[in-house]
């Protein structure tokens, strides 16, 4: 991945949430050299932790860099996302996003039947579409704002083929 250009890191909880990540990154339109799923940091607390150790200076640094903290909300949407959000310094709130599932991805996954890869690859296609489907439902739903802000930061370079011209 060139830091020089725009790109995303991904910071997944867990194992699940990485699957999901690697779907998302596995689908056709996504220029994978753009995007990079980090290993699994353990747990929301360590996604946080993780990301005020290594990113807030990377993203300094590099001023086309975007983070993305994939957590589980465990039921607490509110209060997570305000506590995540009172870490990001706002010189680069805008390229950090944080988005999960209502509970967890096991509860998505035997929702939707289908693999954690596969959602992940569900979930780019509606971003590639420009639609929302998959994105909609109840253990996704919450995120709409972030996810709308995520697609318009990252969707030129990433999903370039999307991109109207």
């Amino acid at each position: 991945m060139n830091k020089y250009l725009p790109h995303v890191y991904v910071i997944p909880e867990d194992d699940a949430d990485r699957q999901l990540a690697d779907g998302f990154v596995d689908h056709h339109n996504v220029d994978d050299r753009r995007i990079k799923v980090m290993p699994p940091a353990g747990g929301w607390r360590n996604v946080l932790k993780t990301f005020q150790g290594e990113y807030i200076q990377t993203m300094r640094n590099y001023q086309d860099a975007c983070v993305v903290m994939l957590i589980d909300f465990d039921g607490h949407v509110d209060d997570r996302r305000a506590e995540f959000e009172q870490a990001i310094p706002g010189d680069i709130m805008p390229r950090v996003f944080v988005v999960g599932s209502k509970d967890n991805p096991e509860t998505l996954k035997n929702a939707l039947k289908i693999s954690f890869e596969e959602i992940g690859k569900s979930l780019a296609n509606d971003c590639d579409a420009g639609t929302s489907e998959h994105w909609d439902h109840e253990q996704l739903a919450h995120n709409d704002a972030e996810r709308q802000r995520l697609v318009d930061a990252v969707r030129p370079f990433l999903l370039p083929a999307a991109t109207p011209v």
